[in-house]
């Protein structure tokens, strides 16, 4: 019975970390996913597909990079990675003359909003 509550207890502790997204990464996926929704009339399902994955694709960027004093060479690496499975994510929801221009609108926000 001990066991059964220990795995329950670790299992939900572990879910409920896994879903924790930093403010930082919500906020910048909400205003590209926003950008993107606006510029191509979207619908609210859809802004929900775009904020995911872009939501996963910043923390895995952020884990792959942050803290480990890389070149810019293997941070290039990383980001080509990271465009093509995004890529490869939003074909599985969109046609790709959506991914494209989604992907045309989301280096146009990151242009503007350079910090």
């Amino acid at each position: 019975m001990k066991k059964i509550i220990l795995i329950l207890f670790l299992g939900s502790s572990f879910v409920s970390f896994a879903q924790k997204i930093p403010t930082q990464i919500a906020k910048k996926a909400t205003a590209v996913s926003e950008y993107i929704t606006a510029e191509m009339n979207l619908n609210a399902d859809q802004k929900k597909d775009i904020y995911t994955i872009l939501s996963e694709k910043y923390v895995s960027n952020r884990k792959n990079i942050r803290g480990k004093d890389l070149s810019s060479e293997e941070k290039q690496k990383i980001y080509k990675a990271s465009f093509n499975e995004t890529k490869k994510n939003l074909s599985e929801k969109f046609s790709m003359k959506e991914v494209n221009m989604i992907n045309k609108l989301h280096r146009e926000w990151q242009k503007n909003n350079k910090k």
